[in-house]
């Protein structure tokens, strides 16, 4: 058996850079590319100076051409160009406003035409700018899921018209799914390396990865996946040929046999709490990245926080390879020994 070094990787919550780095994550942040670029310079540097030891962050952090950042899990982008509002905050990622449409009002929702969008207007405009003066883009926008975005527009309502309008539903899907690739390609241009904003782990495992985000996948069943969200997540993967999917729920065993039928999938982000050995189980090949819990972080003695690494890299793992660990969401109250706990949990692993 060949044992390869395991990737691991930590994310904070917004709070905790405003907390300890002043670091305000208003629309300033997510517009002005000089600003975003100084404040990732001065995060970088205070992850090295606190956990420089674990390979983490850098010492003497020089500017890099961003677009989003890979120092978060921000999505929002897709949603506002659906026509969702967003709300920002200085400790927190921007909030989109659902949109709570009804049935009725489906038909009036359409991809966005990226040419004429005064939002996208907006990120052309960094690109641009970053672009003359940088030359390259490093782009890290948090690519949405599907259901994630049709979330945003319906709310729950979503959830009762699988079953109730289903026609309606499929012709919302499709028009998400186009706008999800035009951004794509628009992304993938610019850098093969764009999924940094989903999970930055694929930064270190597989930074060619198309990584959708399917949190809200938690929510449905396996059947309802497979019967109106694997073909569209199907034309992504058929798209952007390396593919892999993010599922942060706790129970992403529910829907692996979906994931499954996935053609080309080659990475699944397993959501703490699930159970990873039937995932591994069902998904033989595919490159695994195991989420372990913020919140069991804080409340976790440190040898729970061993064990738990332990059983996690045990049963996720392929013949010693295909796995990496990430705690994702650390906020202001996870204390710097606990988070010390799982980065060496890790290392020891």
């Amino acid at each position: 058996m060949v044992i390869r070094m395991l990737k691991y990787d930590i994310t904070f919550h917004p709070g905790w850079w405003h907390q300890n780095a002043g670091i305000d994550f208003t629309q300033e942040f997510f517009d002005h590319p000089e600003y975003r670029m100084e404040c990732d310079v001065k995060m970088r540097k205070m992850l090295y100076e606190r956990f420089g030891k674990y390979g983490i962050g850098e010492k003497n952090p020089q500017k890099r051409p961003i677009l989003g950042t890979d120092l978060l899990a921000a999505g929002y982008l897709l949603s506002e160009l659906m026509g969702c509002k967003i709300l920002y905050e200085a400790d927190n990622s921007p909030q989109v406003i659902c949109m709570e449409c009804d049935v009725d009002s489906l038909a009036d929702i359409k991809a966005t035409n990226l040419e004429d969008c005064e939002i996208w207007g907006r990120t052309q405009k960094q690109i641009d700018y970053l672009m003359e003066h940088y030359g390259r883009v490093e782009t890290y926008v948090n690519l949405m899921g599907i259901q994630n975005i049709a979330m945003d527009i319906m709310g729950q309502e979503l959830l009762l018209s699988y079953y109730l309008a289903p026609k309606e539903v499929d012709v919302l899907l499709a028009e998400i799914t186009k706008l999800i690739l035009e951004v794509g390609r628009r992304l993938k241009a610019l850098s093969g390396d764009i999924s940094g904003g989903v999970s930055a782990i694929v930064r270190q495992t597989m930074p060619e990865v198309y990584l959708t985000s399917n949190c809200s996948v938690e929510m449905i069943s396996n059947e309802l996946y497979e019967r109106f969200l694997l073909k569209y997540d199907q034309q992504l993967a058929n798209t952007f040929k390396t593919f892999g999917v993010h599922h942060c729920g706790k129970t992403m065993e529910h829907v692996v046999d979906g994931y499954s039928k996935i053609k080309g999938l080659v990475f699944a982000e397993v959501g703490a709490f699930s159970d990873i050995k039937r995932v591994r189980e069902k998904l033989p090949g595919v490159f695994l990245n195991a989420r372990y819990s913020p919140v069991r972080l804080m409340n976790a003695s440190e040898a729970e926080i061993q064990e738990e690494v332990a059983s996690l890299v045990r049963d996720g793992q392929e013949n010693g390879q295909n796995l990496s660990l990430s705690c994702v969401g650390i906020d202001k109250n996870v204390s710097d020994e606990k988070i010390c706990s799982f980065l060496d949990a890790c290392r020891q692993a």
